[in-house]
């Protein structure tokens, strides 16, 4: 990938996570990256594609963090443990695609053929987490839990709390809970995260 591409790339992820997508304009972007806005439609063609790529090099990056320990060969609930663990690192060191995936994807559904790509790249990375955690049932770790629900209260959990960070601003705790400091509220979600985990396995020594 080019640098202009890349430039385009880091330019509508800065503006999309800030403004949103509506808000945000292919000129704004063009300009934020130092490029005409010819050049964004050379590379990207629409807004929509731009958005699309957007998701995509998110998913990528996330799908290949967790190959990386998928490839250990390790205990089924520990590699999920550790799955956890990398998903929530990552998230919080780049909350602007996690932001941008969730709070805008819906507004594709005018645009199925898109909607439709970018609903089987994510599922791709979710498919990872029900792999092993379905891994770890059929070899007897886990209780008799509903993966797919699983892993959805586990990803939600991390998305939500990136999504509404502002909603837990000092001042305005929304539940109570009060945002201390970015590591600790990482801490905070693995330690919860880690404790769900531990009710669904037999044995918590995983």
């Amino acid at each position: 990938m080019s640098d202009k591409k890349i430039a385009i790339l880091d330019a509508a992820e800065d503006l999309i996570a800030v403004n949103g997508y509506r808000s945000t304009t292919t000129r704004m972007i063009a300009e934020e990256a130092g490029v005409n806005v010819a050049m964004l439609s050379y590379y990207y063609g629409s807004k929509e594609q731009l958005l699309k790529a957007l998701i995509d090099r998110h998913t990528a990056n996330v799908k290949r963090l967790l190959e990386q320990i998928t490839s250990k060969k390790e205990h089924p609930v520990t590699t999920f443990r550790k799955f956890l663990f990398a998903f929530v690192d990552y998230s919080f060191e780049n909350p602007k695609p996690v932001i941008i995936a969730i709070r805008e994807i819906g507004l594709l559904n005018q645009r199925p053929e898109i909607l439709k790509e970018l609903q089987k790249t994510m599922l791709e990375v979710h498919g990872m987490f029900i792999s092993v955690l379905a891994k770890a049932k059929k070899n007897g770790y886990l209780r008799n839990i509903d993966i797919e629900l699983c892993v959805l209260t586990f990803s939600s959990t991390v998305e939500s709390y990136l999504v509404n960070m502002f909603m837990f601003e000092k001042g305005f705790p929304f539940l109570g809970i009060e945002k201390t400091t970015v590591d600790a509220m990482r801490e905070r979600l693995k330690d919860h995260l880690s404790t769900l985990l531990d009710q669904m396995t037999k044995d918590s020594a995983f």
